[in-house]
C-alpha cells in the first residue's frame, strides 16, 4: 500500500536531483576565453607583402619586429643591400594606432592599425597602406 509520505519523498528526491544537476551544469560552465591581447597579437616578426595593394618588387624583403617590451626593429633587404633601423613603439590609448620612435633621428611614424590578427597586420600612415604577414 502506497502512502502519501512515500510519494512526497520521491518527489523530493527527484526535485533535489534536478536541482543538483542544474547547479552542476552552471558551475561547470566557464567564462569565454578573451583570447590574446592586441600586444600579444602584434608581438613578433612581420613580413611586408604589399604596399597599396601592390606586391613588393622581386628581391626586396622588409621585416619588422615588435617586441612586447616596446622595442622595434626594421630590416630592409634590397637585393643584398641591408638596412636596419631600430626604435621604440607604443600604442595610443585606444590601441588602434601605433607610434614608432626611431633611434636614427627620423620623425616619429604614426600608423593606424586597420587589421590585426594572428597572421595579418594592415597599417596605414595616411598616405600608404602596408600589408604584413606573420609566419
Amino acid at each position: 500500500m502506497k502512502t502519501l509520505s512515500s510519494k512526497k519523498g520521491r518527489k523530493s528526491i527527484v526535485l533535489l536531483s534536478c536541482l543538483f544537476a542544474c547547479i552542476l551544469f552552471l558551475v561547470s560552465c566557464s567564462k569565454d576565453d578573451p583570447g590574446p591581447s592586441k600586444t600579444q597579437l602584434l608581438t613578433g616578426k612581420w613580413n611586408l607583402e604589399e604596399i597599396n595593394g601592390v606586391n613588393l618588387i622581386s628581391g626586396v624583403q622588409v621585416e619588422i619586429t615588435f617586441d612586447a617590451d616596446g622595442d622595434y626593429e626594421e630590416e630592409i633587404n634590397d637585393n643584398g643591400d641591408l638596412e636596419r633601423y631600430t626604435g621604440e613603439w607604443e600604442w595610443n590609448s585606444d590601441q588602434d594606432e601605433i607610434t614608432i620612435d626611431y633611434d636614427q633621428n627620423f620623425s616619429d611614424w604614426e600608423l593606424d592599425v586597420e587589421e590585426l590578427t594572428a597572421t595579418e597586420l594592415e597599417l596605414d600612415d595616411g598616405s600608404d597602406t602596408y600589408l604584413f604577414s606573420k609566419d
